[in-house]
């Protein structure tokens, strides 16, 4: 009986611990990196909680300042010179074509969660693209599909390619699909499948 109690008890408090330990790292992290320049400029002045308030007001005039044209055109120079850097050119793409994804609501709308079977096994994926003409010949013919198979509790996954027929679309939204495969299937409200 004390076990069952204390396990319900668990399982109402871990969701909400978890994402207040995230969040405390997450500021704790900006206070850190924040807090040395800031002592050194103010000096007697630095006050607890100022490296995240710093932190925040500068994410959002990089924001506002990054909507000016010729702010734009400026960081589009220096895209530029990233992607010529071997090493930093192949994080700094994944990163931000990832970050993109997950930011444009336009493209999540495009993209589709699928059910995809491969060798007996069902698994949660998005479909990422369904043409293939800028890629060189052979990685996807016509009718395939690209979909991407999230690995649960971990970032990762694969990108695997298979003929329409095969894959299932899922009646979910992508932040749905992804959350129930990162949680290795924790999603409380399943929803009708039906064929691509």
């Amino acid at each position: 009986m004390m076990g069952k109690i204390f396990k319900r008890g668990l399982i109402a408090i871990a969701p909400l611990a978890l994402t207040l330990a995230l969040f405390l790292w997450f500021f704790n992290t900006l206070e850190g990196i924040f807090s040395v320049p800031l002592k050194a400029l103010i000096g007697n002045y630095y006050f607890s909680g100022l490296g995240i308030l710093v932190a925040l007001v500068l994410i959002f005039l990089v924001g506002t300042v990054i909507n000016n044209w010729i702010i734009q055109k400026f960081s589009s120079l220096m895209e530029r010179l990233l992607t010529k850097i071997p090493l930093v050119k192949t994080l700094y793409n994944s990163i931000g074509e990832m970050m993109s994804y997950f930011g444009s609501k336009e493209k999540q709308r495009e993209e589709q969660v699928v059910l995809v079977e491969i060798a007996g096994m069902r698994l949660i994926g998005l479909v990422t693209r369904d043409s293939f003409k800028d890629l060189p010949p052979g990685i996807g013919s016509e009718g395939d599909l690209a979909v991407y198979l999230p690995m649960s509790y971990q970032i990762g996954g694969y990108t695997v390619f298979l003929p329409r027929s095969r894959v299932t679309k899922l009646d979910m939204t992508v932040e749905e699909g992804m959350r129930f495969a990162v949680t290795a299937g924790v999603l409380t409200h399943p929803k009708k499948a039906q064929k691509l």
